[in-house]
């Protein structure tokens, strides 16, 4: 029986030492993990703040592009008051000298 009691102390122990090598290596692999979702965390983190950043940028340009907008249709009316004005100055050139040249030719008795 003492033979018997040797081997089963002789198993116990190699069983200890599996389950201990399978405990490290669970932690081990737990400890990995936890560093994993860590690094996921601050990765996650680094990103939302740079997309707020650009949320930040896409305003600005959105704004910028806004009053590039108003700016181009305050500079597109004042253009066509410019040639408007211009037109009509023109007119009021030519109908005057129509005139002028006729009342020299009414004048001067020539028809």
């Amino acid at each position: 029986m003492k033979n018997s009691d040797n081997k089963d102390k002789k198993n116990s122990i190699n069983i200890e030492k599996d389950l201990t090598e399978i405990l490290r290596d669970i932690n081990q692999n737990l400890d990995s993990l936890q560093k994993d979702v860590t690094d996921i965390k601050i990765e996650l983190t680094e990103a939302k703040a740079e997309r707020e950043i650009l949320k930040g940028e896409i305003n600005a340009i959105k704004e910028d592009v806004k009053e590039i907008k108003n700016s181009q249709k305050t500079k597109v009316w004042a253009l066509v008051w410019i040639l408007i004005w211009t037109l009509i100055g023109i007119l009021i050139t030519v109908v005057t000298s129509f005139l002028v040249a006729g009342g020299i030719f009414v004048i001067s008795g020539r028809l």
